[in-house]
């Protein structure tokens, strides 16, 4: 078998992503080898190609998770299908994951779907339900709505029966709608329509855009309502390229809120990184990991695939991802 692989030896755009041919891996103890068949292209990718991403140094291979079947190795039966987080890797046809973070995929997800669900999947019920007191949010507010994320968002609000508002812009404001939330215009003024639309503001905000823009997010709120922030995407400014100014200002211009301030509006800030928790709380990732995958091959949660792509246009997903224009998320197919 010939292993072939995505892989960013120099930092930049996506024209600095190679498809080459690579050895096979050998999985080591407590490791399998998986026959990749998706992983997807998340914003975290971007951000490791341009070379910002904490802890990743080129060279490396992009792929932020790994669906596909067990080839080898130790943990699981040859020919089980698994989906694992894996940051890095992922965008190959073959690669060696550790056992201890793969989750057996259930009959009725497909490949493209399981991925849609790890890293984006994770992440939105996590945030949802460890993060904040899920039962006590009858409403909520979601930014990047028709994103990776936001979009698993939609779909758990719509499950858990959560009166739910996405920001979003042009015709994403109709994908919003066609999930089963309330557009909210990302060029108007979105704190105002959030309050009207909810009768005076939300339960919960989940934010990836950071920055200035959690002092909207707070302003959506009700009192005593919790924001959750996951991520600095205005720092990409809307083009493919990292902007230092906005990255820095995404930084520095996040407010900092005294504790007298947060007692006396009962509004809570909290932060979410899915590998801190993944390796603080292993038992959620898998039990929640799961749990996903779980809601999804019962159809409670269908994620929203943009766009399936071979190994070879990796480059093109991550124009996709630069441009905002995806609706869900991207997947790379590395057997095709």
């Amino acid at each position: 078998m010939q292993n072939r692989a995505a892989i960013v030896r120099k930092t930049g755009g996506p024209e600095r992503i190679e498809v080459v041919d690579v050895p096979m891996p050998m999985p080591g103890p407590g490791e399998v080898l998986v026959a990749v068949e998706a992983t997807g292209i998340a914003f975290a990718d971007v951000v490791m190609r341009m070379g910002v991403y904490p802890g990743v140094t080129v060279p490396f291979t992009p792929g932020y998770e790994v669906v596909g079947r067990v080839i080898g190795g130790e943990g699981f039966a040859e020919g089980t299908r698994i989906a694992a987080l894996t940051v890095t890797g992922g965008a190959a046809r073959f690669a060696v994951v550790r056992a201890a973070d793969c989750v057996a995929v259930p009959g009725g997800v497909s490949s493209a779907q399981a991925a849609a669900l790890v890293l984006n999947g994770l992440t939105a019920f996590q945030m949802l339900t460890r993060c904040v007191a899920q039962p006590s949010v009858e409403k909520m507010l979601v930014w990047g709505a028709a994103g990776g994320v936001g979009s698993i968002l939609l779909a758990l609000g719509r499950h858990f029966g959560i009166d739910t508002y996405g920001v979003a812009s042009g015709s994403r404001r109709d994908f919003v709608r066609d999930h089963g939330a309330t557009p909210i215009d990302r060029g108007g003024d979105v704190a105002a329509q959030v309050r009207a639309a909810s009768g005076g503001g939300v339960d919960a905000v989940f934010d990836g855009v950071g920055g200035p823009n959690v002092r909207i997010s707070e302003a959506a709120l009700r009192d005593g309502g919790a924001l959750v922030m996951f991520g600095f995407q205005g720092a990409l400014g809307g083009s493919e390229r990292l902007n230092p100014l906005r990255a820095a200002k995404a930084m520095l211009t996040s407010p900092r809120r005294s504790a007298q301030a947060q007692f006396m509006t009962g509004k809570g800030l909290r932060g979410y990184l899915i590998t801190q928790w993944q390796t603080a709380h292993p038992n959620f990732y898998r039990d929640d990991l799961a749990e996903v995958l779980r809601l999804a091959a019962e159809a409670r949660i269908v994620p929203a695939i943009a766009a399936e792509l071979p190994l070879d246009r990796i480059a093109d997903g991550h124009r996709m991802i630069g441009a905002g224009t995806a609706q869900g998320k991207i997947v790379i197919c590395p057997q095709q």
